[in-house]
């Protein structure tokens, strides 16, 4: 739009004076300023009550309000509206949003202290090693991944029913190494600090005007790679997946930051271990009932710091109704026939399930499970040459043959 200034101007949440200083000229030059009803409460009894425009109940509705307001200003008169936003416009806030819908018009940002930079600060907290997220009139489906990849976030929420998202998060998927602080009505009198441990229970209602922080305690370690030697493992004997089949079920699971996997048999987890990095922000449950394994098991949990594995020490058939749902399922061999019908009835719509077979019997029961239900799937062979030294000579060596197939669950009839 021609002619059109539109001021983006923060506001402190707080009470008191909340505006910047060099904000008070402008906006007795502004024939129309927009802001929500938060806002519009403080300003309603000033000598600027006049001019206020509520925000619509959508925000999307915004730049039409705006455009239509702005029709209504005379030919030859200044167009210089103002929209007033919490703290940093620029941060995770509208001004973006603004300049894409009025492309033409000056824009002219006037932040201030942000909710974000209050919040650390009563905490007494650096920021710039923060990761930051937005629930604002966002999908929830970023959480998990925000959550697993961050040693220390702050989250803007939309209200109350965030935190309680937020919180649900992390206890339904047994992340219990953070510290969560909800702080509340910051700037104001009834501003409140709550600080919450697992199993992150609320005693008290929260304030719809709420942001997060947390701190994790146990953050993943950094990339150790892909396709790791077996000697990198502690490993029961025989209970590790070799390397080159360990590269390929990785490929072909498929993961996305953010899934849910289940390495059912776990052995020596190292299937579990890479897949959490690989990307990272995978959340895996290592599933083993072998004490001997599950104890090495903890220990290369341990070694490669890869705390988005967790440990489950049972029988697949005891724990398959307590834990979140998969988007993907690995199984590394044992009874086949028995394991697969329980993993695909609690695998997500559209997951897969990556089986890596050596004998014939558990290939047979996999595939025949497939053609029955009458779901698509792949089936890959790998054969492995290794050298074997043998005093002044070498030899290639021959392992197993193995069997990954991939069965996803969608109805192909």
């Amino acid at each position: 739009m021609q002619g059109l200034k539109l001021y983006v101007i923060g506001v402190k949440s707080g009470e008191g004076n909340i505006l910047p200083s060099e904000s008070e000229e402008i906006l007795s030059s502004c024939h129309h300023i927009f802001l929500s009803e938060r806002f519009y409460n403080h300003f309603k009894e000033t000598e600027l009550k006049d001019r206020l425009v509520l925000f619509p109940e959508k925000l999307s509705a915004l730049p039409a309000m705006i455009a239509d307001k702005t029709d209504s200003i005379g030919e030859g008169n200044k167009k210089n509206v103002a929209v007033l936003a919490t703290g940093d416009p620029n941060f995770f806030g509208i001004t973006q949003f603004l300049k894409k819908r009025f492309p033409e018009a000056e824009v002219v940002v006037i932040p201030n202290v942000s909710t974000m930079q209050q919040a650390f600060a009563r905490l007494c907290l650096s920021w710039h090693d923060a990761s930051f997220m937005s629930l604002h009139g966002r999908e929830k489906e970023g959480l998990l991944s925000f959550l697993l990849k961050s040693n220390k976030g702050f989250i803007f929420t939309s209200g109350a029913e965030d935190v309680l998202s937020t919180l649900n998060t992390l206890r339904e998927h047994r992340l219990d190494d953070y510290d969560i602080f909800i702080i509340e009505d910051i700037g104001t009198r009834r501003e409140k600090i709550t600080h919450l441990t697992f199993p992150y229970l609320l005693k008290e209602h929260v304030s719809a005007l709420n942001v997060i922080i947390f701190l994790r305690h146990n953050a993943p370690g950094e990339y150790a790679g892909l396709g790791l030697s077996e000697v990198r493992y502690r490993a029961k004997a025989g209970m590790i997946t070799k390397r080159e089949v360990r590269v390929n079920v990785i490929s072909m699971l498929s993961l996305k930051s953010g899934h849910v996997l289940w390495d059912v048999g776990a052995g020596s987890g190292s299937v579990s271990i890479e897949a959490s990095f690989n990307p990272l922000g995978v959340l895996c449950f290592a599933i083993e009932r072998d004490e001997e394994a599950y104890l090495n098991l903890k220990e290369n949990i341990k070694a490669f710091s890869a705390w988005n594995v967790k440990p489950v020490f049972s029988d697949f058939s005891h724990v398959c109704d307590i834990l979140p749902q998969p988007d993907r399922i690995f199984i590394g061999g044992g009874q086949i026939k028995k394991t697969l019908p329980i993993a695909f009835e609690k695998l997500k719509k559209d997951g897969l399930i990556v089986i890596s077979a050596v004998s014939v019997i558990n290939f047979i029961d996999a595939v025949g499970f497939a053609e029955e239900k009458g779901v698509e799937y792949e089936i890959v062979q790998i054969n492995v040459n290794r050298k074997e030294s043998i005093k002044n000579s070498a030899l290639i060596k021959a392992n197993n043959p193995v069997f990954v197939i991939t069965i996803k669950k969608n109805k192909l009839f």
